[in-house]
């Protein structure tokens, strides 16, 4: 029997392109991430931090920093979450 732990599935380090700016991000745990297909919702949440120092090799993303959660929403059709509209199809294109 091995005594190794597993290993989260996903990919450990991930390039992020927000408003032009490329930055590094690296996170223990990523979902896995298909597509939307059409009529289907795209719940998310957002969270935004304050960040001193862009060019640092490291943002510092912690509750100190943190500015505002919102959310969920859908990325898709720009709508926040609600039980009726999580029954409904997503009016928006995932395209």
């Amino acid at each position: 029997m091995s005594t190794r732990r597993k290993q989260p599935s996903g990919n450990p380090a991930r390039r992020v392109a927000s408003l032009g700016q490329r930055i590094e991000v690296a996170h223990k745990y990523h979902a896995d991430f298909r597509e939307p297909r059409p009529g289907e919702h795209l719940w998310i949440v957002t969270g935004a931090w304050r960040v001193t120092d862009p060019t640092a090799a490291q943002l510092i993303l912690d509750h100190e920093n943190l500015l505002s959660v919102e959310g969920p929403g859908c990325f898709v059709c720009e709508q926040p979450w609600s039980r009726e509209r999580a029954g409904q199809p997503c009016p928006g294109d995932p395209s």
